[in-house]
C-alpha cells in the first residue's frame, strides 16, 4: 500500500484513512454500500416537508397550476429531493397525475409539450405543429390535478416559461410543477412560483453521516475519533458537497493505493471528481471512457452496457467466472464509487441508471482524445478518433463518407437515440447513407450499433469486419440479414429486437459459434431461428426461442445442447411439439442459471380446433407440460395459453419450484383445478388470468401455512370463481395487496390480518369484505349494475383511510359510508345517481 505525498495534507489524510479501512478488512466488496446507490435525501427533509406543505396547501392565487423552484449548484441534491417528491404517499393520493421529465439545455416547448403528452401512453408523439402540440396537452391535462416535476430545467427564458404556464393552467385547480434548476433566476421567470427554495451546503453532522454511509465500510466512524477529525478536514476542504462527499467515500472504500501528479488539490468539486477518477484501476476507466460516447442524461441499462464493454476487451477473464459477471462487478463497482447512480425515473428493480452530470463532464474531459461523441451532425471529426457515436433527435439524413472522411480508423460506431425512450417502439433518427462504403473502409470495428435508423439492409460488404463483436440493428426496417453475416466468427452479441419486417434469421447462423448473446425479441409475431442452433453452445442469453416444426427451422430439442442459457427465456410455439419426449430433449431441468422462464402456446391465445381433436390436443399438451419441468433455481415462471386441464406433478408441492418468486398463469381456459401451489415457500407474486372453470385457488389444507411469503395477489377473469380459498390463522402472514378484476360470481374474500390495500373491478356484486384489520386503501371500480352495497363497520376496517368509488352507473347508495370515521380520503367519479352522505370526517 503507498500513497505518494505531494504538499498536500490531504494526501497523509488519506493515507491514515485507507490504513484503517484496510484493519476493518471490509466484507463482501459492494454488497453493503450498494444501498447507498439509491436515489436518498440526505439532510434535506425539512425542505422537502416545507415543498410538500406549500403544494398540499394550494396557495396559487388565482391560477390553476403553481410553481415550485428548487435552486442549487450541481451536486447539492437537487434530483433527490424531487425524486423523494416523486414518491411521496400523500402527494402521491392528491394528483391525478404525475409526470417526470428530465429535461436538457436543448430542451424547447416543442420537445416538452411532447414528453408531457407521450408520459401517459409511453407512446412515440411525432408531429412538429407547436400550436397543435399545445391544445393535444391543454386536452391531456383538463380536469386533471397534476404534479409535474422538471429537472435539470435551466432555460432563462421568459417566453419560453410564460408560454409553458400558460398552457399547464388548463390543469385543475391545485395542479403543481416542481422545478429543479441551477439557474436562480428561473423563479423570477416563472412569475407564478409559489417559493423557491435554495440548497445550500450539508451541515457538518449531516455531512459526517454521508461520508460514513459510503466511506465507513459498515463501521461507525464516530467510535473512531481520528477518522471523525480526517472527515472533518474533507468536509472543510470540500465544501460539504453531497456528491463530492459520495465519490470521496467510495474513493475511501473501494481504494487501498493513491497515486497523483497533482501538486495542489483545489477544494472545488471537479478537483475532487477528478480525484476519484483518477484512483480508479484502468480497466474501469475504459469502462467510463466509453460511456462519454452517450448523451448527458441517457439512461443506462446494466446489462447492455456490460455487454458493449465486453465487445471492447474491457472485462477480464476470471477463473470459473462469466465474463458478463464480472462487467456487473465493475458496474457494481463504478455505482459504490457514485459515478454511476439509480435513473430517478426508474424503479430500483428495473436496473437503469444515470452519470451526474459533473461526473460526465470530468469523464468527457479525459476521454474526448479517442472518443467522440457527435451531437452536431456537420461538425467536423478528427482523424485520431477511435470511437464514435451519432445524437441525434430529429431525424436526418447522415452522408457517412463525407462525415468520416478525416478518420484513418475506427474500432467502435455507435447512433445514439439522445434519451432513453419509455416506449419500445419509436420513429427512426437517421437515415445513414454509404453504409456499404463505410464497412469497406473501417474493416477494424469492432462494435457497431445501428439501431433505431431507418436502415432497411445491411450491405454483404460487412463480412470484411472480420474483428466485429457486438452488433445490434434493432429497431430498423430491415427485413432481412445477409448471409455474410454469418462468416463473423468473432461476433459475440447479435441484437434484432423489435425489427417489425424481420421473420427469419440466415440458414448459417450456426457459423457464428462465438455467439454468447442473440436476441430477436419483438412484441407481434417472431424471428424464426434456423435449424443448427444448438451449435451455438457459447450462448448466454437467449430471450426468445420459438419452437417450429418445419425441417428448416429450430425445434424445441435444439435447446438442448444450450447449457449456459441464463437470465429470461420465453420459448413459444409449443403446440408444435408432438411428444412428451421431444418436450424433454430440451433440457430445461438441467438448465440451472435460468431465472425466468415462460411457457407459450398459440402466441397466449386460444386455440381454436376441431372439436374431435380436443381431447388429443389437451393430453399431448399435458405430456408436454410435463417434459418442460424446469430447475429449481428458477425464480419466475409463466404459463400461457396451456392446452391441457391439468397440470403437472412437479407444480404439485414446493419441492420442485422452492425458489419460485413470480407465478403467472395466463389464458389457460381448459383448467378446472388450481395447482397446488399454495406451500409454495418463496412465492411473493400471483397472477391468473382467463381461467374460466376454476371455482377457487386452493382446497382446504390443514397444519400448514397457505401463501407463507405472498404479497400480491391479481385475479382478471375468472368469471367462475366463487372463492378464493379460506383463510386460518397464520396463512397469507405477508400479503399486503389484492387485485380482483372480472370475477364476477366472486361471493366473498378471505381474511387476511396484514392486507394494506384492495381493489376490486367489474363484477355482478360487491363480494363480503371481512375484517381486515391493517387495511389501508379500498377501490371499488366498474360495478355498472350494482344499485346497493353496504361496506364493513368501522371495527372491521379499522385502519382503513383512502376509500375509492369509481364507474359504478347504477350506484345509489353505500351503506356504512358514514361510520368509517377512520377515512381520511374519499374519491368518487363517475357515479351519477349516488347520493352521497354528508359527512366532515373525510376529504373528498
Amino acid at each position: 500500500m503507498q500513497i505518494e505525498v505531494q504538499h498536500s495534507t490531504l494526501y497523509s489524510d488519506l493515507k491514515s484513512w485507507i490504513a484503517r479501512g484496510a484493519q476493518w478488512q471490509s466484507v463482501g466488496s459492494h454488497h453493503s454500500c450498494l444501498q447507498q446507490a439509491a436515489q436518498q435525501l440526505h439532510g434535506r427533509d425539512d425542505i422537502k416537508e416545507r415543498i410538500t406543505e406549500e403544494i398540499l396547501l394550494n396557495r396559487n392565487g388565482g391560477n390553476n397550476c403553481s410553481v415550485i423552484c428548487i435552486i442549487s449548484e450541481g451536486g447539492q441534491g437537487k434530483t433527490s429531493l424531487l425524486h423523494a417528491l416523486h414518491n411521496d404517499e400523500e402527494l402521491l393520493d392528491t394528483f391525478d397525475m404525475r409526470i417526470w421529465i428530465q429535461m436538457s439545455a436543448k430542451f424547447d416547448r416543442e420537445i416538452l409539450f411532447r414528453k408531457i403528452i407521450e408520459f401517459p401512453t409511453h407512446a412515440p408523439y411525432t408531429t412538429t405543429d407547436l400550436s397543435f402540440l399545445e391544445e393535444m396537452v391543454k386536452e391531456a391535462l383538463t380536469d386533471k390535478k397534476f404534479l409535474i416535476l422538471l429537472d435539470d430545467a435551466d432555460i432563462e427564458d421568459r417566453l419560453f416559461w410564460t408560454n409553458v404556464l400558460e398552457v399547464l393552467n388548463a390543469g385543475a385547480k391545485g395542479s403543481a410543477v416542481v422545478v429543479a434548476t441551477t439557474c436562480g433566476t428561473i423563479g423570477a421567470l416563472t412569475g407564478g412560483a409559489i417559493h423557491s427554495y435554495r440548497l445550500g451546503p450539508l451541515s457538518e453532522e449531516n455531512s459526517l453521516i454521508l461520508l460514513e454511509q459510503y466511506a465507513g465500510k459498515g463501521h461507525d466512524i464516530k467510535r473512531y475519533p481520528e477518522l471523525v477529525a480526517i472527515a472533518k478536514k474533507l468536509i472543510a476542504r470540500f465544501g460539504a458537497n453531497p456528491l463530492n462527499l459520495k465519490a470521496l467515500g467510495g474513493l475511501l472504500c473501494h481504494t487501498d493505493t493513491v497515486i497523483l501528479e497533482q501538486d495542489k488539490l483545489e477544494g472545488n468539486i471537479i478537483s475532487c471528481l477528478h480525484l476519484c477518477h483518477n484512483v480508479l484501476p484502468e480497466h474501469l476507466k475504459n469502462c467510463l471512457a466509453f460511456c462519454s460516447l452517450f448523451p448527458k442524461g441517457y439512461i443506462f441499462d446494466i446489462h447492455h452496457t456490460v455487454l458493449l464493454w465486453l465487445s471492447r476487451g474491457f472485462v477480464a477473464p476470471v477463473v470459473r467466472r462469466e465474463l458478463e459477471d464480472v462487467g456487473i462487478e465493475y458496474f457494481t463497482e463504478l455505482m459504490c464509487r457514485s459515478f454511476f447512480q439509480y435513473s430517478p425515473s426508474h424503479d430500483c428493480k428495473d436496473n437503469k441508471f444515470v452519470m451526474h452530470d459533473l461526473i460526465y463532464d470530468v469523464v468527457a474531459s479525459v476521454s474526448r482524445d479517442t472518443y467522440f461523441k457527435s451531437e452536431d451532425l456537420l461538425s467536423s471529426l478528427y482523424e485520431n478518433i477511435l470511437h464514435l457515436s451519432l445524437v441525434s433527435s430529429q431525424f436526418q439524413t447522415v452522408e457517412l463518407m463525407s462525415k468520416t472522411e478525416e478518420l484513418k480508423d475506427l474500432q467502435t460506431f455507435l447512433v445514439v437515440q439522445p434519451e432513453w425512450q419509455p416506449y419500445k417502439i419509436s420513429p427512426p433518427t437517421l437515415n445513414l447513407v454509404g453504409l456499404d462504403d463505410f464497412f469497406l473502409k473501417f474493416t477494424s470495428l469492432e462494435t457497431l450499433d445501428l439501431s433505431h435508423t431507418d436502415t432497411e439492409e445491411l450491405p454483404g460488404s460487412i463480412v470484411g469486419l472480420r474483428n466485429l463483436q457486438y452488433l445490434s440493428v434493432s429497431n430498423t426496417s430491415i427485413r432481412a440479414l445477409p448471409s455474410e453475416l454469418c462468416c463473423l466468427s468473432n461476433l459475440q452479441t447479435l441484437e434484432a429486437k423489435d425489427c417489425r419486417f424481420l421473420t427469419e434469421l440466415p440458414g448459417d447462423t450456426k457459423k457464428l459459434i462465438k455467439l454468447r448473446h442473440l436476441d430477436v425479441t419483438k412484441d407481434l409475431g417472431y424471428v424464426q431461428l434456423p435449424q443448427g442452433v444448438a451449435q451455438l453452445s457459447e450462448l448466454r442469453t437467449l430471450p426468445v426461442f420459438h419452437a417450429s416444426s418445419h425441417p428448416s427451422h429450430c425445434s424445441v430439442s435444439e435447446l438442448g445442447n444450450l447449457q449456459n442459457l441464463r437470465g429470461c427465456l420465453q420459448l413459444s410455439g409449443l403446440e408444435n411439439v408432438k411428444t412428451g419426449s421431444k418436450a424433454q430433449e430440451a433440457g430445461l431441468k438441467d438448465k440451472h442459471h435460468l431465472k425466468d422462464l415462460t411457457l407459450q402456446w398459440h402466441d397466449g391465445g386460444i386455440n381454436i380446433d376441431d372439436e374431435d381433436e380436443d381431447e388429443d390436443t389437451e393430453n399431448m399438451a399435458e405430456q408436454v407440460l410435463e417434459s418442460l419441468q424446469p430447475h429449481t433455481n428458477l425464480q419466475e415462471l409463466t404459463i400461457r395459453g396451456f392446452e391441457g386441464s391439468l397440470f403437472p406433478a412437479w407444480m404439485q408441492g414446493s419441492s420442485s419450484l422452492p425458489n419460485l418468486v413470480s407465478l403467472t398463469l395466463d389464458s389457460c381456459c381448459n383448467c378446472t383445478q388450481f395447482p397446488a401451489i399454495a406451500q409454495l415457500p418463496s412465492l411473493k407474486f400471483l397472477g391468473v388470468r382467463k381461467m374460466y372453470d376454476v371455482k377457487r385457488l386452493t382446497n382446504n389444507t390443514h397444519g400448514t401455512t397457505k401463501f407463507p411469503s405472498l404479497e400480491l395477489l391479481n385475479l382478471w377473469e375468472m368469471y367462475g370463481l366463487e372463492e378464493l380459498f379460506e383463510a386460518s390463522e397464520g396463512d397469507c402472514p405477508r400479503l399486503h395487496k389484492v387485485c380482483i378484476s372480472r370475477c364476477p360470481d366472486l361471493k366473498r374474500l378471505p381474511c387476511t390480518p396484514s392486507l394494506t390495500e384492495l381493489v376490486l373491478h367489474c363484477g355482478h356484486q360487491l363480494p363480503d369484505i371481512p375484517e381486515l384489520e391493517s387495511l389501508v386503501s379500498l377501490k371499488i371500480e366498474g360495478f355498472h349494475g350494482v344499485k346497493l352495497f353496504g361496506l364493513p363497520a368501522s371495527a372491521a376496517l379499522p385502519s382503513l383511510k383512502k376509500l375509492e368509488i369509481r364507474s359504478c352507473k347504477e350506484l345509489s347508495s353505500v351503506d356504512g359510508l358514514t361510520v368509517l370515521t377512520s377515512v381520511q380520503r374519499l374519491k368518487v367519479a363517475g357515479c351519477p345517481k349516488l347520493v352521497m352522505p354528508r359527512t366532515d370526517s373525510m376529504t373528498t
